[in-house]
């Protein structure tokens, strides 16, 4: 692990708050001693991860993720334990020992893409990528915006897998990533089209995407197909562009198209990504909430717009992200009402965004004459249902009493088609305790009070000394390797000390098995001491009877016998 010290990753994790830290990525809430919001790594809709200031980790009672703030980083930007490392020091302005080279996984690949995005770049420049220029100046895409985007252009030829073929990139590879194709030669994919990189998280090129611009009759746009490196539902377009300014303004705006992107970024609303016409997935959902800030929906304002909005709207609020939507007038989308309207007429729409619900509201109003008997009582219905999916007290209080006055309908009436849903138990408070076995659970709370207190490692080399488990056993004699090299121990560090030793699971099964609602109490350690010491000396018993049953000798076995009756008395002795 890049020979950095067990001392420098301690300085290096001691210098942040885990709390700050994962308070970057997830709204926090303190209960108690601790801090609870959604956890990351499942679909959570209620806070069920827990971290603590205390000890300087954190864990989800439904999934099982813990560790400390290196692992959260690591798992949460899908990078390497080093790399999270590496970040946190970056982050304090800490300087490392050892340098940490980064490879990415897939340089080769990206190499290829960053070659053909210079390849497209330099297109538009030339005589060749003269049309296609006076096409996007057309559109009111500027040299400025040009540049920046890294807008360029294909042409109708094969150059580009020549070009990429000449600087040794293989065949196979440039097929996987969907650069090119092949019949009985390698071709060019993108032809004859205006050229849109596509960025990953990182703000490395995956992909493209190939608008016409001559009247063709050909699709209007052409992606990149999904590849190993190149994937919709993880992508968001803009995305790498619009962190910063999205953390700044605590909102990020969420549209369809890339065009949409483009134009409102140029504008100067930098905090807005596209989908690309595909619908919100769980890895989109993830990569929102690492920006901890409140999602502005501008979906185009035709019918399929609205439906896109109503759904990734659901999706958003359903992981715990606080969403509103903006409905454009006179235009079919946001590049379109830019152009038309101008900035400041956009930024007006965008601060009077209304509540998803609100919005839903709307919805079931349209095409509806509320005073039409029918169509009021299918509207006032649906909007029931609507309630019905809210765990708003609040919400249905005002909305209910709304209806009543705007509608004369009798409030309790109303009140009479809520359903009375019992009260959730919080994850955050009460935690799912696994039914386990006694002795393996004497085991994990033994090892886990020795992982936050010397003290404990101290009793149980005095008391016991052993575990009938191998996986248990090596990690207790790690805990004690790691106080003789330290002097003291606690979790927090000790996980990243045994990153590389295989028992990361092991030791997140122990925290997550662990109630952290009850205080560690000396007497209750010395009580798991004596179950373990039960289950030591039964196991001893039971080898000796195995071997007594298989002796012939009449000494032996008298000897076996006397030996298996010590044990017990000194078994009893013990327990008294």
């Amino acid at each position: 692990m890049a020979n950095i010290s067990n001392e420098e990753f301690n300085k290096i994790r001691n210098s942040v708050n885990i709390v700050d830290v994962i308070g970057n990525y997830v709204n926090l809430e303190k209960k108690g001693k601790n801090f609870f919001g959604i956890c990351p790594f499942h679909d959570d809709h209620t806070p069920s991860m827990s971290v603590s200031f205390e000890k300087q980790i954190y864990t989800c009672f439904v999934c099982g993720a813990s560790g400390n703030v290196f692992t959260f980083i690591r798992d949460f930007e899908n990078i390497s334990f080093l790399e999270a490392v590496k970040k946190i020091a970056d982050y304090k302005g800490i300087t490392l020992s050892k340098t940490i080279n980064v490879q990415k996984k897939y340089d080769k690949e990206y190499k290829a893409y960053d070659l053909a995005l210079k390849y497209y770049k330099n297109n538009l420049n030339t005589d060749l990528g003269k049309k296609a220029k006076e096409y996007l100046l057309s559109r009111k895409i500027n040299e400025k915006i040009i540049e920046e985007f890294d807008i360029g252009v294909s042409l109708n030829d094969n150059n580009l897998s020549k070009l990429l073929i000449s600087k040794n990139f293989s065949e196979d590879m440039l097929l996987n990533i969907g650069l090119v194709n092949k019949n009985e030669e390698i071709y060019d994919i993108f032809r004859n089209r205006i050229m849109f990189p596509i960025h990953n998280s990182n703000g490395i090129v995956i992909g493209f995407s190939g608008r016409i611009y001559n009247n063709e009759v050909d699709s209007k746009y052409i992606n990149t197909r999904e590849t190993y490196i190149f994937k919709k539902g993880e992508t968001l377009f803009n995305y790498h562009r619009a962190v910063l300014d999205a953390k700044k303004n605590k909102y990020l705006i969420l549209c369809e198209g890339q065009m949409d992107a483009i134009r409102i970024y140029s504008s100067g609303l930098k905090n807005v990504v596209a989908t690309m016409g595909t619908a919100l997935t769980r890895e989109h959902i993830n990569l929102i909430r690492k920006l901890n800030v409140r999602v502005v929906l501008n979906m185009d304002a035709d019918k399929a717009g609205i439906n896109a909005a109503l759904i990734n709207g659901d999706l958003i609020k359903n992981a715990g992200i606080s969403v509103s939507v903006v409905t454009l007038t006179g235009a079919k989308d946001p590049d379109e009402y830019i152009l038309k309207y101008g900035l400041d007429a956009y930024k007006d729409a965008i601060s009077h965004a209304i509540s998803l619900f609100d919005f839903k509201l709307n919805y079931l109003k349209s095409n509806k004459n509320l005073n039409n008997a029918n169509d009021l009582s299918e509207y006032i219905n649906n909007v029931i249902d609507e309630l019905n999916k809210s765990n708003d007290d609040i919400l249905k209080d005002v909305t209910i009493s709304k209806l009543s006055e705007d509608y004369n309908i009798d409030k309790n009436i109303l009140l009479s088609k809520l359903v009375n849903t019992e009260v959730k138990k919080d994850v955050t408070v009460k935690r799912k305790v696994k039914k386990q076995n006694q002795n393996i659970r004497a085991v994990e709370e033994i090892l886990y009070y020795m992982m936050n207190n010397v003290k404990y490692a101290k009793i149980f080399t005095k008391e016991l000394n052993y575990i009938p488990d191998k996986n248990y056993f090596d990690l207790e004699k790690d805990i004690q390797a790691y106080i003789i090299l330290n002097n003291t121990i606690n979790l927090a560090d000790f996980i990243s000390y045994e990153i590389n030793n295989g028992k990361e699971e092991l030791i997140k099964n122990i925290i997550n098995n662990h109630d952290s609602d009850i205080e560690m109490d000396e007497s209750e350690f010395t009580n798991y001491i004596k179950i373990v010491n039960k289950w030591v000396i039964d196991s001893k018993i039971s080898n000796l009877k195995v071997e007594l049953k298989n002796e012939t000798d009449i000494n032996k076995k008298k000897e076996l016998m006397d030996l298996i009756t010590k044990i017990k008395r000194g078994s009893e002795e013990y327990g008294k």
